[in-house]
C-alpha cells in the first residue's frame, strides 16, 4: 500500500502537480526517512516551486474545515470576508467533534494530501498537528507571522508556535478566559451577597466555595454546581498542570493533581454537586430553571447562556472570577486556532482568510456579539463593543473580569495523548465521586488505563 502511495507521489512531483514542499510532508506522514526523500527529491529535480503563495490578487475557491457550531459563525462572517475579497469563494465544511472524529479526520487528510486549503485546530489536541508535518510554517515568506506574535495572546501564541524550530503552524481565533457564571437571584434569596466583585470576596477560594455550597444548596432541589469535572478542571487549570511534564512522564501523582481530585471529590460528597450528568440536557436546563447557582466555564458560555440555554433569564446573571488555587484565579477553558494545509493549491487565498479571521475587525465583532467568542487579538480588547455594558449580566461589564483572565492565563504543556488521558480521567472522575472510590486506587487504575491505551 505504501509502495502505491509513494509511485503517485513521485509521478506527481515530476508531473509538477505538487510542489517539492508538499512532496516532502506527504513522504514523511509515510514514514519515509528525511535521507531517502532528499534522495527522491534530488532525482526528480526542480519543481519551479508553482504552489508558493505569492499572489496577493488571490482568486478562486478555499474549502475551509471546522466543527458545530463554528459552521453557524462563519455563515455571518464569509459575506463579510467576500465583501472584501470578491474573487475568492469560501466553502466551510464542517464536521462533529472538534477533538477526536474530527481531528482523526484531518490527520487522515492531512496523510493523503486530501485535505482543505484551511483547518481549525481545538485546544486540546494542537499537539497531535504542532511541530509535524501537514501545516504551512506561517513563520515564513510570504506569510511572515511571527511579526504579529506581539499582538496575540501570549497565552495563545504559545500555543502556535514551536520554541525550537520557530515555526508557526496556525494563527489563534479564539480564547477562552475562564471566569465564574452565577445566578444573582438566587445568591439573593440565600441571604448572600450578588455584586460580582461582593461575590468573588465570598468565594475567594476553594474552602470558601465549598463552605458557601453548602449554604446554597437544597437537597434534592437546588445544587451549588452542576457536576463534578469543572471544579476539577479549574483548579489544574489555575494551576498550570499539565497531564505531561516535558520529558514526556505521565503526572498523575502529582501532589497538585490530587488536591484537585481531593476538593472534588469533598465537594460530591458534601452534597453541593447536583447528581445531573454534566452535558446532558437536563443539567443545561438548570440554567434556564434555577436550580444550580454557579457555572465554571470560559467566556463563550455566555454566548450559549443567551442564544439556546437561558435566553429568558436576562437580568439573573453576573460574571466573577473564580476560587483561588494557590492565590491563582486565572484559567483558560476553550480555545482554538486556524491554519493553511500544506495540500493548499490555493495558498495565498487561503492565507487572507485565516487574518481575516483572527485580527480583522469586522470578523472579530461579528464573532463576539453573536457568541461572545473571545478575540485572541489583542488589539480588539479595546474596542467598544466588546466593553459595553451587558443587561443580560444585569448592566456589568464582563470584559473587566475575561481581559485580566487573559492577560495572566499560562500554557499547559501539550502531549499528543492529552485527549486519551483526559478521557481517563473522566471516567476517574466518575469513580471517586458516585463509585466512591478512594483516589489513590483511582490514580492506579488510570494509569493503567492510559498505558494500555497509549503503549507508554
Amino acid at each position: 500500500m505504501r509502495h502505491d502511495h509513494m509511485h503517485d507521489l513521485v509521478s506527481s512531483l515530476q508531473a509538477r502537480k505538487i510542489s517539492r514542499r508538499e512532496f516532502t510532508t506527504r513522504s514523511l506522514a509515510l514514514g519515509l526517512s528525511t535521507a531517502a526523500i532528499g534522495s527522491l527529491l534530488a532525482a526528480c529535480g526542480d519543481d519551479g516551486s508553482s504552489t508558493k503563495a505569492s499572489n496577493n490578487n488571490a482568486s478562486g475557491q478555499i474549502t475551509v474545515w471546522t466543527w458545530p457550531d463554528n459552521d453557524k459563525t462563519f455563515a455571518k462572517t464569509v459575506p463579510i470576508f467576500q465583501k472584501k475579497f470578491p474573487t475568492i469563494k469560501v466553502n466551510v465544511q464542517a464536521f462533529a467533534n472538534a477533538d477526536t472524529d474530527y481531528a482523526t479526520k484531518l490527520l487522515a487528510a492531512i496523510v493523503s494530501g486530501t485535505g482543505p486549503d484551511v483547518a481549525m485546530v481545538e485546544i486540546g489536541v494542537v499537539a497531535k498537528f504542532k511541530g509535524k508535518p501537514g501545516f504551512v510554517d506561517l513563520s515564513q515568506a510570504p506569510y511572515n507571522a511571527s511579526q504579529y506574535k506581539g499582538s496575540y495572546a501570549p497565552y495563545s501564541w504559545d500555543y502556535v508556535a514551536n520554541q525550537q524550530t520557530g515555526k508557526v503552524f496556525a494563527l489563534p481565533k479564539n480564547t477562552g478566559p475562564g471566569g465564574l457564571f452565577y445566578r444573582r437571584d438566587l445568591f439573593q434569596k440565600a441571604g448572600l451577597p450578588s455584586e460580582p466583585d461582593q461575590v468573588s470576596t465570598l468565594l475567594k477560594d476553594w474552602d470558601a466555595f465549598l463552605s458557601v455550597g453548602k449554604k446554597m444548596t437544597i437537597k434534592g432541589k437546588q445544587w451549588m454546581i452542576v457536576g463534578p469535572s469543572a471544579i476539577f478542571q479549574t483548579i489544574i487549570a489555575e494551576a498550570g498542570f499539565s497531564y505531561y511534564d516535558t520529558k514526556g512522564n505521565l503526572q498523575l501523582d502529582n501532589p497538585t493533581f490530587k488536591t484537585a481530585m481531593q476538593y472534588t471529590k469533598d465537594a460530591w460528597q458534601a452534597g453541593i454537586v447536583s447528581p445531573l450528568e454534566e452535558g446532558s440536557a437536563e443539567a443545561n436546563a438548570t440554567t434556564q430553571n434555577g436550580t444550580v447557582a454557579v457555572y465554571l466555564s470560559g467566556n463563550w458560555f455566555g454566548g450559549l447562556l443567551k442564544s439556546v440555554y437561558a435566553p429568558g433569564t436576562s437580568g439573573k446573571w453576573g460574571v466573577t472570577t473564580a476560587p483561588a488555587f494557590q492565590g491563582k484565579t486565572a484559567y483558560d477553558s476553550g480555545g482554538d486556532f486556524i491554519g493553511i494545509l500544506e495540500s493548499s493549491q490555493n495558498k495565498q487565498a487561503a492565507w487572507n482568510f485565516v487574518k481575516f479571521v483572527t485580527q480583522d475587525p469586522d470578523s472579530l465583532k461579528t464573532m463576539y456579539l453573536a457568541n461572545d467568542l473571545y478575540p485572541a487579538w489583542t488589539p480588539a480588547l479595546s474596542q467598544s463593543w466588546l466593553n459595553e455594558s451587558d443587561a443580560f449580566y444585569k448592566g456589568q461589564q464582563v470584559n473587566q473580569v475575561f481581559s485580566q483572565v487573559q492577560q495572566k492565563m499560562a500554557p499547559p504543556i501539550a502531549n499528543p495523548n492529552d485527549a486519551i488521558v483526559g478521557t481517563v480521567v473522566t471516567s476517574m472522575l466518575t469513580d471517586i465521586t458516585r463509585g466512591n472510590m478512594a483516589i489513590d486506587a483511582a490514580i492506579s487504575k488510570a494509569k493503567q488505563q492510559i498505558q494500555a491505551k497509549t503503549g507508554q
